[in-house]
């Protein structure tokens, strides 16, 4: 562990709300890498030299902070991290006045370096998961350096896996998104304690995606349960949408299939704002591969003709809401039902499409799907 400029800088924050006297950070080479008095970082401290040398804590006096160089009267105090000394804090006063002071000091230190240490190995071990899913779910074949790389992180390509993508809307500010991590790895911890072989990373800006094992099996019901419950609670906490896409496939060794239905079903679902199963689409998953520009053609095709008649348009949706049922739609529409069919007729003629056929039926159903899309 070494004792860096920006951690040192994070230490005195802490500390220096318990004391006025002014504090120095030193690094194991002996230089003042934060202080209160800024005037002093650079400086080479004598009297921290000492301090790592012997690991004990240094009184300096009157008379030997004249002998010592960079240094003011105080006490020196070893940081120590795993039994090695790796820099010294030091408190400048009146040794006896300050003293009570010195060892809580120091243990908030220590405190603060081991939590720092946590986070950046927690850090790494994030970013090796990241950079080998990212490698599996692009990868066609795995062999037996793959399987044994996996092994060393805790990951089982023998277990059958299921991709859940988790989307954030709109995009945050990267100091919010830090908040909405840790909400999500605490709803991830509460709700996927027994299972090793679960793993939830981060997968973009404002992007989680849960590797979810199925050794342990969570039933359909449960699982849209716990992740509807879950969409709801976020959006009350954070005022954000969270989009979830639930891939179908549950396979071992590959997870790519899972992941790109996956991804289809989040596209849907920030599209609807809700929780989407891949195994739920149908028309969906054929409308989503088609072009932007060709969903244009089709619905400038279809609507073009009535597309101003605010009345005919309303018509037509409220006609499929109602599953084409006249007196349903009649109601919903508030009119008469003479004059719904008197609205039908009109698009058949304007758009030479027959709403009440089989292949009318069709057609309006796939426009104001790829219309709700769009």
């Amino acid at each position: 562990m070494r004792l860096v400029t920006n951690l040192a800088k994070k230490i005195l924050n802490e500390v220096e709300s318990l004391i006025t006297e002014n504090i120095i950070v030193v690094n194991s080479e002996g230089t003042i890498i934060a202080s209160t008095d800024k005037s002093r970082v650079g400086v080479l401290h004598e009297g921290a030299k000492i301090v790592m040398n012997t690991k004990e804590k240094l009184y300096i006096t009157n008379e030997l902070a004249k002998k010592l160089e960079g240094v003011r009267p105080g006490i020196n105090l070893p940081i120590i991290y795993e039994k090695d000394v790796i820099g010294v804090i030091g408190i400048t006063g009146i040794p006896n006045d300050v003293e009570h002071f010195a060892e809580l000091i120091r243990g908030m230190t220590e405190l603060i370096i081991r939590e720092a240490n946590y986070i950046e190995k927690k850090e790494w071990e994030t970013r090796g998961l990241e950079s080998f899913f990212y490698e599996w779910i692009y990868t066609n074949e795995v062999d037996q350096n793959f399987v044994s790389r996996g092994d060393i992180l805790g990951i089982s390509l023998e277990t059958p896996y299921q991709c859940i993508l988790f989307q954030v809307q709109p995009s945050l500010s990267s100091e919010d998104l830090q908040q909405i991590q840790n909400h999500m790895d605490d709803w991830f911890v509460g709700k996927f304690p027994r299972n090793k072989d679960d793993f939830l990373i981060r997968w973009g800006h404002g992007r989680f995606i849960l590797i979810k094992s199925q050794n342990t099996k969570m039933s359909y019901s449960k699982l849209s349960f716990e992740l509807s419950n879950w969409q709801k609670t976020f959006e009350k906490q954070h005022n954000v949408f969270l989009a979830i896409g639930v891939g179908k496939s549950i396979e071992n060794k590959t997870i790519f299939k899972s992941y790109q239905e996956a991804k289809k079903a989040l596209k849907i679902a920030i599209k609807n704002t809700s929780v989407v199963f891949y195994d739920s689409l149908l028309l969906d998953i054929i409308l989503e591969e088609v072009t932007e520009a060709t969903k244009e053609e089709y619905l400038n095709r279809v609507f073009s003709s009535i597309n101003e008649d605010i009345l005919l348009i309303e018509t037509i949706q409220a006609y499929f809401v109602n599953n084409q049922s006249l007196k349903n739609t009649a109601i919903d529409l508030h009119v008469h039902i003479n004059t719904l069919h008197y609205r039908l007729n009109q698009i058949k003629t304007l758009t030479g499409i027959d709403p009440k056929s089989s292949e009318g039926t069709a057609l309006f159903y796939v426009a104001l799907s790829l219309k709700k899309m769009i």
